[in-house]
């Protein structure tokens, strides 16, 4: 997880260097400074991307681990906590893509509405 932290970043900075070229070079022609920023930024996106599996990955195995945990009785805190309803990872997975469903519909911007 730390090399894909280190990689977003190092995209970022790299970002950030050829969005300051752009700046910098408004008196002279911005083509090459913007193709160069173009592909600072597909590359950070694309870190993004990367860090963003090994995060849902990890996410994943946590849950995975603690519904086993559940099921076989070994949650922390022992009996003194409430024992959470069983749960199965096909209707664990259909939660999550319900959810990830919902979030892609918040990113998206809104339809316009007609006024007829």
């Amino acid at each position: 997880m730390d090399g894909a932290i280190e990689a977003m970043s190092s995209e970022y900075q790299a970002f950030v260097a050829a969005a300051v070229e752009v700046v910098e070079s408004s008196g002279g022609p911005p083509g090459r400074a913007l193709e160069e920023l173009k592909q600072r930024w597909q590359l950070f996106m694309a870190a993004c991307d990367e860090a963003e599996e090994v995060v849902e990955l990890a996410r994943r195995r946590i849950t995975a681990e603690h519904v086993m945990d559940v099921a076989s009785g070994m949650v922390l805190g022992g009996p003194a906590a409430p024992p959470l309803p069983p749960i199965s990872a096909p209707c664990l997975e259909r939660a999550v893509q319900a959810v990830k469903s919902l979030a892609v519909d918040l990113r998206s911007p809104p339809a316009a509405h007609k006024v007829d």
